[in-house]
């Protein structure tokens, strides 16, 4: 699946999760809509029902927002199947819903004044729904469904003042408090509304679109990122922009002997076939102990234990870590997996610079400092004391020996060091 179509599915979903949400908040407002109406009528005000028609209407106008709740736990019902199942909600039953719901609502008002002659209901706080249904719209995530709820909240409440004062009749004595056209005015709001929540609406879409679009690109980068790099850099990227530290750390070289022939008259195919089959169980050591190999290069790799995640016993897993290698090597060449192969190891602890390096145009996150140099210069002591594995002294005094044999090289003045570095063979 690429980006785009994941992107689609997200933003389906979230539109989704919207429609949820909004069918959500009516069922919960309408049901507490008849609480403070029950409330108001067992043990408050009982003039409120009287002005509004009595009892029955109280009764009836219950028992129609009953219904409309029962219809809203329908709809959640539907969506709720919908995200599950993986569906999207289409345009036409965000249409069909609004519709349903504003004309719903009408068709209250209307009864109760055309039938029931109740001509008072016209100021009652029914008609104030409009604007809440105008308000919710906004979570449709589509501007047209906005002006839409818009347009029919005003037509359909004009039309209930048309028929109330021109066709209904209404007696002087039962006469609303505005006049005609001072409710007129009202839906010219309804439909200035619905333009500001369709604005609204639109602006919505359009930051969760970027939101969906940056959170999918860094998924994407993620994904390749982490194909390149460690996931303990990956998240030090992700978090503090590979911000320079200063850490103590323990760096391990490792070099593959005689590489360099093996690779001459064999093709790109064999070569890559030995580097994969090498590395593979090398680098898979390597993480198992809390390790982050920084390069791999074609007959070696470095590798950090304690940066960029701080570890306290970073110098005991490079060294345990550096035995199972030279362990799997050589279950490696006696199944006959890679050809007779030796490596030299060079293991030192101490404080290591991690972070980015580069300019704006090119950046690669590293991990430099004396402790990098002097590992390597170690690695390279293998091939005079004929060894695979040294370490440092600030690396044996900070590890689990266990049955390993360790022996004393002296002090051993590395290349471009003034200070001799004691060294031990690991055999």
């Amino acid at each position: 699946m690429n980006l785009l179509e994941k992107r689609l599915d997200e933003f389906e979903l979230e539109l989704a999760r919207s429609e949820y949400q909004r069918a959500l908040l009516l069922a919960g407002v309408f049901l507490l809509a008849i609480l403070i109406m029950s409330l108001n009528f067992l043990w408050l005000d009982s003039s409120v029902v009287k002005f509004y028609g009595g009892t029955s209407i109280y009764f009836f106008t219950i028992a129609w927002v009953l219904v409309f709740i029962m219809y809203e736990l329908g709809v959640i019902a539907f969506i709720k199947k919908s995200i599950k199942e993986g569906r999207k909600i289409s345009t036409r039953f965000k249409v069909l819903q609004t519709t349903i719901e504003v004309t719903y609502m009408s068709m209250l008002m209307l009864y109760i004044i055309g039938i029931k002659n109740v001509y008072l209901f016209i100021d009652s706080p029914v008609q104030f729904i409009y604007f809440f249904f105008i308000i919710l719209s906004v979570l449709h995530l589509d501007y047209r469904i906005s002006l839409l709820c818009g347009v029919l909240a005003a037509l359909q409440f004009a039309g209930i003042i048309y028929y109330a004062y021109n066709e209904a009749g209404i007696p002087v004595r039962y006469m609303p408090s505005l006049p005609e056209n001072g409710y007129y005015i009202r839906c010219v709001i309804f439909i200035l509304s619905a333009g500001v929540a369709a604005f609204v609406a639109a602006e919505v879409k359009r930051r969760v679109k970027s939101s969906l679009d940056f959170k999918l690109q860094k998924s994407e980068i993620e994904v390749h990122l982490g194909q390149q790099v460690s996931k303990d850099i990956l998240v030090t990227l992700t978090q503090d922009g590979g911000k320079s530290r200063k850490l103590e750390a323990t760096v391990l070289a490792l070099d593959i002997r005689g590489f360099t022939q093996f690779a001459e008259g064999r093709s790109p195919d064999e070569i890559q076939d030995f580097q994969n089959k090498f590395f593979g169980p090398i680098l898979d050591i390597i993480n198992q102990h809390r390790g982050v190999v920084n390069q791999i290069l074609g007959d070696g790799i470095m590798a950090t234990f304690g940066a960029p995640s701080p570890n306290p016993l970073h110098a005991d897993m490079a060294f345990q870590s550096a035995l199972k290698i030279l362990d799997k090597v050589k279950e490696l060449c006696a199944s006959g997996i890679i050809p007779e192969t030796r490596i030299g190891m060079g293991i030192h602890s101490g404080e290591v610079i991690t972070g980015n390096i580069g300019n704006e145009n090119r950046k690669q996150y590293s991990i430099s400092g004396k402790a990098v140099i002097i590992a390597f210069r170690i690695e390279q002591l293998n091939k005079e004391y004929n060894t695979q594995l040294l370490i440092s002294e600030e690396t044996r005094k900070n590890i689990v020996k266990g049955n390993a044999s360790i022996t004393s090289l002296g002090r051993v003045v590395l290349k471009g060091l003034e200070t001799p570095v004691e060294i031990y063979s690991v055999g």
